[in-house]
């Protein structure tokens, strides 16, 4: 199986005019994951969940700033990644 290396939204998904990527923008077979700039730890995040929570057009800046390492418990400076790929 192929390594998959986890890349920032702006480099997977089309610029959008707003300058804001939603989760409508970000393609279905993308795994998305919370990065703690503190401690490096990365998670997967249960897009469904975040999607029926928020909508699917809540801009994902907003949402990395709510965001909770389970680690060392930071909520600074984190962000949403693509960590993974599923076939299409």
């Amino acid at each position: 199986m192929r390594q998959f290396k986890p890349r920032h939204l702006s480099e997977v998904v089309p610029f959008t005019p707003d300058g804001n990527i939603t989760f409508r923008d970000i393609p279905v077979y993308y795994v998305l994951g919370g990065f703690c700039v503190r401690c490096k730890h990365i998670a997967e995040l249960d897009r469904n969940a975040l999607e029926r929570r928020f909508g699917k057009d809540a801009p994902a800046h907003r949402l990395s700033k709510r965001m909770r390492c389970r680690h060392c418990k930071n909520k600074a400076g984190n962000t949403i990644l693509v960590i993974n790929q599923w076939p299409r």
